[in-house]
């Protein structure tokens, strides 16, 4: 490895560099006013990899979508030898709210060893150091060991719909032996983790409409129906005093892990850490399990926003016309989205008054994917852990990558979650930072997982 520290030392003011350059792109695939932003990104990033001497095409969804472009690069067409994939992202979270940012989220800055920009650690520090553990790599080594192929797309925090779109296209193109998602994290620096799997994902909105314009709270406040005191007393039925979901078959389909695979789980949990990194006052709870089992194994509900009314500076009397609350589920292994989604639907119309217009909307989702601990890919990761840090354990993240058993199911690959992400780096939310020490690490740990596939 000390090949590539040098190599790393050597190349830092560059690395850095390009690094800061990546994150000033507002890459924001959500915001529409964003467009041409996340285009510009798409291409920095393709001629990147064209730089490194990778084969390069932009893929936009079938029937020629409309959607931000997935970059596919590819280096070494040898049918005789492995195919590695490795898959990042992009586009980044919405930066609001701005005024909570220390610094401007596109305008990166170093501060006590850490970089602080929107898309710092997520997915552009862990793509950016990707590429460059890839770089360093081929330098290393004048031929071709095997084939390298990167998947880079730029829809992953809206959905993965355009990659979506393109993988029945593109089966051929994808076809690998493993597919390592860099775009995950472990408990902390001191405690190094291999993720072995994450959660899926539902997200969607529901909005509930009483009136045809806001009222006079003093006029209609006792003859409307509050719109937002409706929705909300709905939403109050969903979790009870146990923490348990109450939708009629939110639990039917789980898929649960056995004791014994328990016992190989890091599932501690320690409050103060939360209470230090984000200053979490209180926590979830759910009858039998603790937290930490809660966010790697269990589905959850969740309410991600609501809006309606008036909000803005001091005060005004008013009846809103409509609510509008935005929701997720996090699922696990054999639980599906759409279904979980019309579970969810028709809970909410079973109880919200027959009178009141109630229009809901899928923004999409998709399933959780777990690994097979007995995988040559997991276990060279994890012998790359231990090289890198002296040890592996195994966690599970209540995060989600939906796209991951898509990329499986089109690539043929056996995949594995990795990355260098902590709690503590603020990712989807103001001040979202990543450790230079993170970085380099995470740079170490994928050149060390590609030298070990050399030996295998």
């Amino acid at each position: 490895m000390e090949l590539y520290k040098d190599w790393f030392e050597k190349n830092r003011e560059r690395i850095i560099s390009d690094y800061i350059t990546y994150l000033k792109f507002p890459s924001v695939s959500a915001q529409k006013n964003h467009t041409e932003d996340t285009r510009a990104c798409a291409n920095w990033v393709e001629n990147y990899l064209k730089n490194l001497g990778f084969s390069t095409d932009q893929w936009i969804g079938s029937e020629g979508g409309i959607g931000h472009p997935t970059i596919f690069g590819v280096k070494g067409d040898d049918a005789t030898k492995e195919t590695l994939l490795f898959y990042g992202h992009y586009d980044v979270q919405p930066a609001e709210p701005l005024e909570l940012w220390k610094s401007p989220p596109f305008e990166p800055e170093i501060r006590d060893g850490k970089m602080y920009a929107r898309g710092a650690e997520d997915n552009k520090g862990q793509c950016f150091y990707t590429l460059c553990a890839i770089e360093a790599f081929l330098d290393a080594h004048k031929t071709d060991p095997f084939n390298i192929k990167v998947v880079i797309e730029g829809e992953e925090e809206m959905g993965s719909k355009s990659l979506t779109e393109s993988l029945p296209q593109h089966k051929k193109d994808l076809k690998a032996d493993y597919l390592f998602v860099v775009d995950s994290g472990m408990g902390s620096l001191e405690k190094p983790s291999l993720t072995l799997g994450c959660r899926g994902v539902m997200t969607m909105e529901v909005k509930c409409v009483n009136m045809d314009t806001d009222g006079h709270s003093g006029h209609y406040g006792g003859i409307a129906y509050n719109p937002i005191r409706a929705l909300i007393d709905v939403l109050s039925q969903v979790i009870d005093r146990r923490g348990k979901v109450t939708i009629p078959g939110f639990y039917d389909d789980l898929q649960e892990l056995s004791a014994e695979e328990k016992k190989k789980l890091d599932l501690s949990f320690d409050p103060e850490t939360h209470r230090k990194e984000v200053g979490i006052r209180t926590f979830h709870k759910e009858e039998g399990f603790n937290p930490t089992e809660v966010s790697y194994l269990r589905p959850v509900f969740e309410i991600n926003g609501i809006s309606g009314g008036y909000s803005g500076e001091g005060f005004k009397t008013v009846l809103p016309k409509e609510v509008i609350a935005k929701l997720s589920c996090r699922i696990v292994p054999n639980q599906d989205a759409k279904k979980i989604y019309h579970q969810v639907v028709q809970f909410i119309k079973e109880r919200m008054p027959k009178e009141m217009d109630v229009i809901f909307h899928y923004h999409g989702g998709g399933p959780a994917a777990w690994s097979d601990p007995s995988s040559k890919s997991v276990k060279i990761v994890a012998e790359a852990y231990k090289e890198i840090f002296g040890q592996c354990g195994f966690i599970y993240t209540g995060g989600s990558i939906p796209i991951t058993s898509a990329l499986v199911e089109a690539s043929g690959a056996e995949a594995v979650c990795m990355g260098m992400g902590l709690d503590r780096d603020n990712i989807h939310a103001p001040n979202e930072n990543f450790g230079l020490d993170q970085f380099e690490k995470g740079f170490l740990l994928i050149t060390k997982t590609l030298e070990l596939f050399i030996l295998t």
